[in-house]
């Protein structure tokens, strides 16, 4: 190295300042049940905001568990088989619609 970097320093805030964290999940999607928050933030990142509160309910009704009692692990892996089937069926319904057009 020619020239040394300089280093930055972190701001230290004191501990009145700090801004109290209201999700207690750590958002890998393994913690069930899954606090409402962070399901309407990843329905959100993904551009399907509305999807969230169907889904939580959903799955909130079936207690978390699947149709033969056996309880989830993982509800991103849920939201992201749900978002899948959201979008086939959105695009089989628009090519429904066009083809009953022609």
């Amino acid at each position: 190295m020619l020239f040394p970097t300089p280093k930055r320093k972190a701001k230290r805030l004191p501990i009145e300042d700090r801004k109290a964290e209201p999700i207690q999940q750590k958002g890998f999607g393994t913690d069930m049940p899954p606090q409402k928050i962070l399901v309407d933030i990843y329905f959100d990142q993904k551009g399907l905001a509305a999807q969230a509160g169907i889904f939580y309910s959903y799955y909130e009704k079936a207690d978390w568990c699947s149709p033969k009692g056996t309880p989830y692990r993982n509800w991103k892996l849920l939201a992201g088989e749900w978002i899948f089937n959201y979008e086939q069926e959105r695009k089989l319904k628009r090519r429904q619609r066009e083809n009953a057009l022609l």
